[in-house]
């Protein structure tokens, strides 16, 4: 029993820490749900509508130029 004493101060250590960390995260989540109830954030950012045979078409060119053949046979058969 003589050498216990720097394993029950080092255990602890751990426990105090743990206790500190816990405490920190239960503020930091109480503060987030106090300022996600006061503030409303809106965005309103570019709206962008993808044209989606553009942005297959140039995939595919990209991956293989004899795609382009096919592809371009593809769009004049559509329209």
């Amino acid at each position: 029993m003589p050498n216990k004493k720097g394993q029950i101060s080092d255990t602890m250590n751990w426990i105090i820490a743990t206790i500190i960390i816990i405490v920190i995260l239960m503020l930091f989540v109480y503060a987030s749900s106090v300022l996600s109830k006061t503030k409303v954030v809106s965005y309103k950012g570019p709206e962008t509508k993808v044209d989606l045979l553009e942005t297959k078409t140039s995939l595919a060119f990209l991956i293989n130029d004899d795609n382009k053949n096919k592809i371009e046979q593809w769009i004049k058969d559509e329209k």
